[in-house]
């Protein structure tokens, strides 16, 4: 017997999946792109498709990361990992959610978002902002800044963070929401009470907006008024399991925005981070390549992430998300020969397609890998359509760090209990048995009877 277990090394294309395009030939941006470095990574690899929570479930990003990280524990929620990353620290266990300031119309009383803010907003944001942090209202919520015209709202008298969304997410679809109770709130009557405080507070929110001078002055000059403060990403930080105690993994990441940072530090990873270069997309990716390199050294698992294939399938340009796609592959060169000695996972966390109106999709994923320890399937081209008869199969976020463990040799036994919890691989510092202090009886015998004490 001897260690051959290799490190993990987890790459995230951000909204990797798309659909087929009329512009590209009825093909999707992979299918389209000039790939030879994940063709390679394919050609050595092994392969499948990766859908999230199942064939029709569209997703979030932090959802998703949250599954691929192998965690079963409860998800705290994104408002709270949006606060650690940018520095602001919210008391245990109390509710906050994050605040966006959005335009939008009254209409037959409903009020109608009209997209988001933009940098030219910022210093109207911030006026309104202020003007809402001072508003007499029974929820005396703190406001802390994140970007411009995003905040999150914490509050010592809300008892619950067991509400909905006052966010419709799809403006173009849904007024803006009623904050109503969770019917998976153990407390019903705590999470009604902070659903009708919410409730209170936007409507007196509206009115103070729909009057301030600013608002005003912005209709005097034919832009939209900011009069929809919305809530979403309910969060309450709790106790949890470090991603080494839940997995046996030490674990380390990339970071590229306070999302990942703060996903990192609740885990108890290591990190670097690296802010993203939505204009150097080849040159930001080879500079997280070299950094989740340094983290392997020290760490047996490193999330890489990038956020541009997310971005350019925002734009609703399939052209435009092919070409960044081709920057990354050209970043990826290091990637083949890397894969003889750490297990790389290369994915999507979710499809963004770049065509038609939806955000998020369930679009198939592809999933790429390769490790010392992989013999290869009959694949040898990177493209869904080409992934989905790989040996791999179809496999959901959760079952992403297990089957890594498996082909890095690190695979947890089931039934042998290593420690106090079960962990998917093989942990890295199990709690050993300290034998410094104990007596050697048979040493001692030993020197007695030859007189040596």
């Amino acid at each position: 017997m001897w260690d051959d277990r290799a490190p993990l090394i987890l790459i995230t294309f951000d909204g990797l999946g798309d659909r087929p395009s009329a512009e590209l030939g009825n093909r999707t941006p992979l299918e389209a792109a000039n790939t030879p470095n994940l063709d390679e990574l394919t050609r050595i690899g092994v392969s499948g498709i990766h859908q999230p929570f199942g064939p029709g479930r569209a997703t979030s990003s932090e959802r998703s990361h949250w599954a691929m990280f192998g965690q079963s524990q409860p998800f705290p929620g994104r408002a709270l990992l949006e606060a650690i990353g940018m520095g602001i620290d919210i008391p245990a266990e109390r509710p906050h959610f994050h605040l966006s300031l959005r335009p939008a119309v009254l209409k037959n009383g409903q009020l109608h978002a009209l997209g988001r803010v933009g940098t030219d907003d910022a210093n109207d944001c911030v006026g309104l902002f202020d003007a809402l942090r001072v508003m007499p209202h029974e929820l005396n919520p703190v406001l802390h800044p994140l970007r411009v015209g995003e905040c999150i709202l914490e509050s010592d008298v809300l008892s619950s963070h067991d509400i909905s969304d006052s966010d419709p997410l799809f403006g173009h679809l849904h007024p803006v929401l009623r904050p109503l109770p969770l019917e998976s709130a153990l407390d019903q009557e705590s999470a009604l009470f902070s659903a009708e405080l919410m409730t209170s507070w936007i409507n007196s929110a509206v009115e103070l907006l729909l009057s301030h001078p600013i608002n005003k002055s912005r209709m005097a000059d034919e832009k939209p008024q900011l009069i929809a403060p919305v809530t979403k990403w309910a969060s309450k930080k709790t106790g949890l399991k470090t991603f080494e105690q839940s997995t046996g993994l030490s674990g380390a990441a990339v970071t590229s925005s306070a999302l990942y940072r703060g996903l990192a530090e609740i885990l108890g990873m290591a990190q670097i981070h690296i802010p993203s270069d939505l204009e150097n997309v080849e040159a930001d990716f080879e500079a997280r390549i070299k950094a989740g390199l340094e983290l392997s050294k020290t760490h047996s698992f490193v999330h890489i992430h990038t956020k541009v294939t997310d971005e350019a399938g925002h734009t609703k340009q399939p052209k435009l998300k092919q070409v960044v796609i081709e920057g990354l592959d050209r970043a990826c060169n290091l990637l083949p020969e890397l894969s003889k000695k750490i297990t790389v996972v290369l994915t999507g966390d979710h499809a963004t397609p770049s065509t038609g109106g939806v955000m998020h999709s369930a679009h198939p994923t592809s999933l790429i890998l390769a490790g010392p320890h992989v013999y290869p399937d009959d694949v040898s081209t990177c493209s869904e359509r080409s992934h989905k008869s790989g040996d791999l199969g179809t496999i959901t976020a959760s079952e992403i760090l297990p089957i890594m463990s498996h082909y890095s040799h690190r695979a947890s036994f089931i039934g042998h209990a290593t420690g106090c919890s079960e962990t998917i691989s093989l942990p890295d510092n199990p709690v050993a048995l300290d034998f410094s202090k104990t007596r050697n009886d048979n040493q001692v015998d030993r020197k007695s009877r030859t007189g040596m004490i």
